[in-house]
């Protein structure tokens, strides 16, 4: 038999099994073929626990002492390039990817991301990146696609030379590069980025988890603020595997972007972390055979429910200023959707059961109510998909497919037009499943589960 021959450019699970891959996109044949994951194309990174007294690995030398990662002396055309990407990041795309009210003077993003990419490293390319892959969709230039790609693998080779110094791992850039890679492929990426999401979170937890160890770490507003963004992506990302978050957060979390007016909305992913964590429960093996367990499962629930009853995030919104009642709305639009996630995980029923339905129509009413060009909405996918998945009726669904389409038009994120073709796929195998199984089968129907396994990738939901 002849020898298997190692690909390079086929799909990592071929790669990493040392086959031919014949390439096909979104999914290779031989991974179609034998039902296994297809793990996608593309460059990613490979996160290695290390202990903080590692021995540093001395970078790779050329063969003429130069260091082969250095930079090289930048093209007056590509100085300029870069110049007007950074000014659009600057002035445009820092906001946009931004959920904090903005009648703030500086938005967290330009004040802690901007400030740290001012010189060429691993986060500057990394922003210069995303600025050419938005830049590309607004103007309808091509071109900038390449700059796009240029600007990525030039990121992960400075981020790769970097950390090459465990010690390095526990600084604030490295951690604000890896999360906004992590932004980049959410918000950016098509099907073949999904591997790298979940990549992403992983190399940002073992950069927390070693800065855990230097107290002086958590301490300043930047470091803060990437915590809460690290929250943030890490428990909104456990509900689109369906599983539990790579770390607990709890009460560290105190407010999205480290906003004191966004506490509501970390109030309400504190209890969503804790739901993830009860379907993580409710998958361990023997879970459905011991008394004991499902005992505690149905404690834990009872708690939950009381917990988001509890937290009501719509007091006196008539005497608050438009900015507070845009979050207060958005507060209790993810209440609305925790509910939701919550009955799917505790008591396995979604629509059309009366009980989810009201809380769909009170989701989609609380963010309808917010204007499109609030830069709250930025923070809308998960609770509009969560309650978007589960609508019945034709005028809530072109509701939810109008709200996304508007979402789409102000922003410009290829993610927001992927996430309308999931809800659609869920759609049609709720209604399949409604012929099939009836109005209780319909409710059965996990939304999540049915990307997972007809789309094999999660949902973009940060």
């Amino acid at each position: 038999m002849a020898p298997h021959t190692r690909t390079r450019t086929g799909c990592w699970t071929c790669r990493e099994a040392g086959y031919k891959c014949d390439e096909l996109k979104p999914y290779c044949g031989r991974c179609l073929r034998l039902s296994i994951t297809c793990k996608g194309y593309g460059t990613r990174l490979k996160w290695k626990n290390t202990t903080s007294d590692a021995t540093p690995t001395r970078p790779r030398q050329g063969h003429r002492g130069g260091n082969r990662t250095g930079s090289a002396s930048a093209s007056p055309h590509s100085v300029t390039s870069d110049q007007r990407l950074l000014q659009y990041w600057t002035q445009n795309l820092c906001f946009l990817i931004s959920v904090t009210p903005r009648s703030r003077s500086q938005w967290p993003f330009h004040m802690y991301v901007t400030a740290m990419a001012s010189t060429p490293g691993a986060l500057q390319s990394t922003i210069l990146s995303m600025a050419a892959n938005h830049l590309a969709l607004v103007s309808n230039d091509n071109a900038l696609q390449t700059e796009a790609y240029r600007h990525q693998q030039k990121a992960i080779i400075n981020l790769q030379q970097l950390i090459r110094v465990p010690s390095n791992s526990a600084l604030e850039p490295a951690l604000a590069t890896v999360l906004m890679m992590q932004i980049s492929a959410r918000v950016f990426g098509d099907d073949e980025s999904e591997p790298q999401i979940a990549n992403h979170l992983k190399g940002a937890q073992a950069m927390v988890a070693r800065r855990a160890g230097v107290p002086e770490c958590s301490a300043s507003p930047t470091a803060r603020f990437l915590l809460s963004l690290f929250a943030y992506h890490d428990i909104l990302a456990s509900v689109s595997r369906g599983s539990r978050s790579f770390m607990t957060h709890g009460q560290e979390f105190a407010a999205i972007e480290d906003v004191p007016t966004m506490q509501h909305i970390a109030q309400v992913l504190q209890i969503v972390e804790r739901i993830s964590d009860l379907q993580h429960m409710a998958s361990t093996a023997g879970f459905h055979d011991d008394p004991a367990l499902s005992r505690q499962f149905q404690s834990v629930g009872n708690g939950l429910q009381e917990a988001l009853l509890n937290l009501n995030c719509s007091d006196s919104l008539l005497l608050e200023s438009p900015e507070l009642k845009e979050i207060r709305l958005t507060a209790e639009a993810y209440r609305h959707a925790a509910f939701i996630y919550l009955y799917r995980v505790w008591l396995n029923f979604g629509a059309p059961n009366p009980v989810t339905l009201e809380h769909v129509r009170k989701c989609i009413s609380c963010i309808l109510q917010i204007p499109i060009n609030s830069s709250l909405v930025s923070s809308h996918t998960w609770p509009l998909w969560t309650a978007g998945c589960e609508a019945v009726s034709p005028e809530d669904r072109q509701s939810v497919r109008g709200r996304f389409s508007k979402m789409y038009e102000s922003r410009k994120f290829p993610s927001l037009k992927k996430i309308v073709r999931d809800i659609e796929e869920v759609w049609n195998a709720k209604d399949i499943e409604e012929v099939v199984g009836g109005l209780d089968g319909m409710s059965k129907v996990d939304c999540i589960q049915v990307i997972l396994k007809r789309r094999g990738r999660e949902v973009d939901l940060a």
